[in-house]
């Protein structure tokens, strides 16, 4: 037989029983113990009113649950849609910041992985900008100052046709670095 204890479990052969298990046992030993013919007496309600009302209230029941369950199904829906236009404008941000971007194959969003290069929609003059800008670079890394100047500035002045604010800041920066740099050493 089962004994309590002082944290409300008990135990039979080596298990724990929580208290769910233990007002089951409780009820059940209850049922047992009361007379058979007090469960077999069934209650009437002495009011006629309140049973001609109890119909009433299991249809107003019913249409409360059915209104529930379509509410909740409407706003399930709407929280799909609504999801799915999120992640279009997530791609698309991902596309932008890509092309914007001087390295076009970094990928900003670990989730979704890297976009693959034919999904990205590059306009030419701002691929071949990004180019300059990386030659640029290259040529800066190499140590070739006259190359890097010469790339920065086609990079500056095809920035200043395009209308790109940032890829002209960053074009203009190091190009003042580079003759400032040219300056020094020229002396």
């Amino acid at each position: 037989m089962c004994q309590m204890l002082p944290n409300l479990h008990c135990q039979q052969e080596n298990k724990q029983v929580g208290i769910p298990t233990m007002a089951f046992l409780v009820s059940n030993a209850l049922m047992l113990s009361t007379p058979l013919k007090a469960l077999a007496e069934t209650c009437e309600a002495d009011n006629l009113v309140f049973n001609m009302n109890m119909p009433l209230l299991l249809a107003v029941a019913l249409i409360g649950a059915t209104v529930a369950g379509l509410l909740a199904h409407q706003r399930r829906w709407e929280l799909e849609q609504m999801n799915e236009q999120l992640r279009q404008i997530n791609t698309a941000l991902r596309r932008q910041a890509k092309i914007e971007s001087y390295a076009p194959t970094l990928s900003y969003a670990p989730v979704g992985g890297r976009i693959p290069e034919t999904e990205v929609l590059v306009d030419p003059k701002k691929q071949e900008l990004i180019s300059q800008l990386k030659s640029g670079k290259n040529f800066l890394r190499n140590q070739e100052l006259e190359k890097a100047i010469l790339e920065f500035k086609t990079a500056l002045e095809l920035a200043q046709n395009l209308k790109v604010p940032i890829e002209e800041k960053k074009a203009a920066r190091v190009l003042g670095l580079l003759t400032a740099i040219k300056r020094c050493f020229a002396l």
